[in-house]
């Protein structure tokens, strides 16, 4: 799944998806001027927390969510409770 964000300062895109190759789960965060940060997770767990941890530091910083998240149109699907 995909979700955008804004702040006065830029937009902030985040993905999330399996990669059925190296069966890890994938975070990716686009943060406005700065190349995009990839981190990937063994297990669900900590896949989890991280996203849930990235979800709390962009309330704190004021971020916005643009709209509703995208499904994307390969590989698995994970939905963020908010």
């Amino acid at each position: 799944m995909v979700w955008f964000y804004k702040r006065s300062d830029g937009d902030l895109r985040i993905e999330t998806r399996f990669d059925s190759i190296t069966a890890e789960y994938v975070l990716e965060v686009a943060w406005p001027g700065r190349p995009v940060m990839t981190e990937r997770f063994a297990d669900t767990g900590a896949f989890e927390s991280r996203v849930l941890a990235l979800e709390r530091q962009l309330d704190r910083e004021q971020w916005e969510q643009i709209g509703s998240p995208e499904i994307l149109p390969h590989g698995w699907r994970w939905d963020i409770t908010h």
